[in-house]
């Protein structure tokens, strides 16, 4: 029987994993993909999914000197840099001390472990990048595409009170869907040009977004009140369609909105990116590229069952390659293979 890792985690100087916002939730996922096959110990504690909070107590950090098998630290570089081998990190925020120590950089795109391998003028996929890295950056040892995981929360039916309350906050329209960080650099502009276009002809069709709202809305957004985490299922569900980022992170990075709608069965409107490929696949049916295109989008999930039924189907298939099971058989593999060449480095705590 193969031994369990033991992995050390923390999210910047977060000492607990509150479901408030994008990041710490693509991390709870994450790590929920880990303990399929590891024993993860996010600051210290043993990470417990499904349980509330993840059983973790709100405890002073402490910079562990061994006791694990591997490190896993998010953008906390004074205390990546006194952790033991090996260790790996997220790859952004760049900073160079840590991609030096680094046994490892975690990516979530294949776009993304492209435009580092290699960092490069004459890289396509480096040039996104260019505002997150500048215009060098120290060669990582290696780089690992977790991608990302679906919380297995949103493939369970929501109750009939939380979908009614949904609803009211949709304004009973037939409504597509944006939620969750709200600012310049992940709204979906083109598809609002497109909506205000379309409204004429489908006045039924309301764009609504929740969220942190970091930018000034079209007065013909419904925007809802902020969403707990435990209720964006019937959010979601709520909606005929969603709407993906399309700003410049877009090109490598990937979107947990997606997910979300793949795990519920609600039809994405997706501006078509490398990205969202590695998520929704080559022949999904509702991409677009340009403002016409989107209009089509829209009539279409309003429209033509067909279309939508294709695209629910399509989601339903690649939705398996980002399950929680999925992911872990995926990382084991990589994890396992990590530690073995570092060496044994476990010491007694």
């Amino acid at each position: 029987m193969r031994k369990r890792l033991k992995i050390f985690a923390l999210h910047t100087t977060r000492r607990t994993l509150p479901a408030t916002g994008g990041d710490m939730i693509n991390e709870a996922r994450f790590l929920t993909a880990l303990s399929r096959f590891a024993d993860v110990y996010y600051n210290g504690q043993l990470f417990q999914p499904g349980v509330p909070g993840y059983g973790l107590e709100d405890r002073e950090i402490v910079v562990p000197q061994g006791g694990y098998d591997l490190y896993y630290v998010r953008n906390n570089p004074e205390l990546f840099v006194q952790l033991p081998s090996p260790k790996i990190v997220m790859a952004y925020p760049y900073v160079e001390d840590v991609f030096r120590a680094a046994d490892a950089v975690v990516v979530t795109t294949e776009a993304w472990e492209r435009g580092l391998t290699p960092y490069s003028d004459q890289n396509m996929f480096t040039r996104p990048m260019r505002d997150w890295y500048g215009d060098d950056v120290v060669a990582p040892k290696r780089v690992i595409n977790i991608k990302q995981t679906i919380d297995p929360y949103f493939l369970e039916e929501p109750s009939r009170a939380r979908l009614i309350e949904a609803r009211a906050k949709t304004t009973g329209a037939k409504a597509i869907g944006f939620f969750g960080r709200i600012d310049s650099n992940t709204f979906p502009y083109m598809f609002v040009r497109a909506y205000k276009q379309i409204i004429e002809e489908l006045p039924q069709v309301k764009f609504v977004v929740g969220g942190t709202v970091r930018i000034p809305l079209d007065p013909t957004i419904v925007k809802t009140t902020r969403i707990a985490y435990e209720k964006m299922p019937a959010m979601v569900k709520a909606c005929v369609a969603t709407a993906t980022d399309e700003g410049n992170d877009a090109a490598f990075l990937g979107s947990g909105k997606v997910l979300d709608s793949m795990a519920c069965g609600v039809p994405v409107i997706a501006y078509k990116t490398l990205t969202r490929t590695e998520q929704l696949g080559d022949y999904y049916p509702l991409y677009y590229e340009n403002e016409e295109e989107c209009c089509q989008r829209i009539r279409e999930v309003i429209h033509d069952p067909d279309i939508v039924a294709e695209a629910r189907r399509q989601m339903d298939i690649r939705k398996r390659h980002f399950l929680p099971d999925a992911r872990a058989a995926a990382l084991q593999a990589t994890l396992e293979e990590l530690v073995e060449l570092r060496g044994d480095t476990r010491q007694t705590q």
